[in-house]
């Protein structure tokens, strides 16, 4: 969730850079999103740590951190900003998702399905966010290309949400397993919906076929745990790698 988006976007953004000629600006504004994204993820880590902290000492050594990503992650933003003003617009989409994230931690609630969801969604908006980065245009220039990636990204790492919720912290809640199955049918039915409207290119049919590969496992990992096979929570993480790796090709190939 964390790297693949990223991953994905920037190697075509390379590529982009390679075949066409650009100012500065493109490449180095990828380069502090990205120094923003990870160093905000960090920021937003340790802070959760904090809100969990049940001890000052705890706090104050769960705080550290803070002073170093939080500037870092600061710094790149306002680098990003002087670089391309116009990137100011994307503040309307990812406050809200960070304000939720942040809400549901500091009620307790840091692992809750609206606070993974939040964070899915957010990380998946790296791919439209890099890519006007890279070519310097506005919110209204982005392709379609680049929304439908955005979509199916953030479809498919929402799932990944009650999947494992359904396998540590909610695998004996009565119906969690259906609400999953029923998330994920919902995330195909969605996409497959959003392909339509786009014309179901051959990428977009490819990427609903990984939605459905992963509406499958979100039956099966739960349906073999019934029956006896044990899946811990690094099982499940290793698991669903292979799925990740093909998404985060998906979207390369789609952009390139």
């Amino acid at each position: 969730m964390l790297v693949a988006p990223a991953v994905a976007v920037t190697v075509p953004a390379i590529a982009f850079f390679s075949a066409h000629e650009s100012t500065w600006r493109g490449p180095a504004t990828v380069l502090v999103v990205l120094l923003a994204w990870f160093f905000g993820y960090f920021t937003f880590f340790a802070l959760c740590l904090v809100a969990k902290a049940r001890t000052p000492a705890r706090r104050r050594t769960y705080a550290r951190p803070l002073a170093v990503y939080g500037p870092v992650a600061g710094a790149a933003m306002v680098g990003a900003l002087l670089a391309q003003p116009r990137l100011v617009v994307w503040a309307l989409f990812f406050g809200p998702l960070m304000a939720v994230a942040l809400w549901e931690t500091f009620h307790g609630r840091p692992r809750s399905m609206a606070s993974g969801i939040s964070t899915t969604i957010a990380s998946a908006l790296l791919v439209p966010v890099l890519w006007m980065a890279a070519r310097e245009v506005s919110l209204a220039d982005i392709s379609g290309r680049a929304w439908l990636c955005f979509a199916f990204l953030a479809l498919y790492f929402s799932g990944t949400v009650p999947l494992v919720k359904s396998m540590v912290r909610e695998r004996k809640t009565p119906g969690f397993v259906r609400l999953s199955i029923g998330f994920h049918a919902a995330a195909l039915g969605i996409f497959l919906l959003v392909g339509a409207l786009a014309g179901m290119p051959w990428f977009a049919i490819l990427m609903a076929l990984l939605l459905a590969v992963a509406l499958l496992r979100a039956w099966w990992i739960p349906h073999t745990a019934a029956r006896g096979r044990a899946w811990t929570a690094r099982k499940v993480g290793f698991a669903e790698v292979p799925l990740v790796i093909v998404a985060a090709l998906l979207v390369i190939a789609t952009l390139w």
